[in-house]
């Protein structure tokens, strides 16, 4: 067999390989996880408030730039969020990079998009990208909530929160 034929059936062969190991890629966060193991994670970490969402917790400063923050429900992560904010084009740029990364190294079970906002579902978590540009204030963030197609979240409502209408 010629040797560019045999590379080109190779290739032609394992390409769907490949694609299954893409099948269930999520990517990593820290929703169920407890006060006490965050604690260590982000040396850092303060209370801030409580509200029906739950027990916030925050940790940086978003006047510096970038901060997280952890919403707690029986001692437990349900939401984190990482803001970054700045007056140049580095959370746009952000925002960018997070978007090709998600979209290239992730498969989630179905998601929406627009220019600016990208949310997916997952299988016990969904996950929001948004940019926001206001004057001279540029924002990007990023959110991990508690939910996902394994845990009773349709793609219906999925779609009727979360599609541009």
């Amino acid at each position: 067999m010629d040797k560019k034929l045999f590379i080109f059936v190779f290739i032609v062969l394992m390409m769907p390989l490949h694609a299954l190991g893409q099948i269930g890629r999520e990517p990593g966060n820290n929703i169920g996880k407890t006060l006490s193991v965050m604690k260590q994670k982000f040396p850092g970490l303060r209370y801030i408030k409580t509200e029906s969402k739950g027990i916030e917790y925050e940790d940086g400063y978003p006047e510096n730039g970038i901060a997280t923050f952890f919403y707690f429900k029986n001692n437990k992560v349900v939401e984190e969020c990482m803001i970054v904010q700045a007056t140049d084009e580095f959370p746009k740029m952000w925002y960018d990079k997070m978007v090709d990364s998600f979209i290239s190294n992730y498969t989630s079970g179905f998601g929406t998009d627009s220019p600016n906002a990208h949310h997916w579902c997952y299988s016990t978590f969904q996950v929001h990208l948004i940019y926001v540009s206001e004057g001279e204030k540029h924002t990007a963030l990023i959110v991990y909530e508690q939910g996902g197609y394994n845990t009773g979240v349709t793609g219906k409502d999925f779609f009727n929160l979360y599609s541009s209408k």
